[in-house]
């Protein structure tokens, strides 16, 4: 299973970043950018792969919650 995690804040930079990509670290400059790219690249690998997915995103208070590459929610 893939793994995505986004923050709600980007830290101290002014990017967000993905880890444990295969191509490796990769920085946006908005977290709207950041979910795009998780989704698409999540629907790429279940397509291509055969892999599951998993959107983590945080909420603004605090709570992680879980999606799907389509951002249905899991259970």
């Amino acid at each position: 299973m893939i793994f995505y995690e986004i923050p709600y804040e980007q830290g101290n930079t002014d990017t967000w970043y993905l880890d444990g990509l295969a191509e490796g670290r990769k920085s946006f400059d908005s977290r709207v950018k950041a979910l795009s790219f998780a989704m698409q690249s999540a629907k790429k690998a279940a397509k291509n792969f055969g892999d599951q997915a998993c959107i983590a995103i945080q909420g603004a208070d605090g709570t992680w919650r879980t999606f799907d590459p389509d951002m249905l929610p899991l259970k």
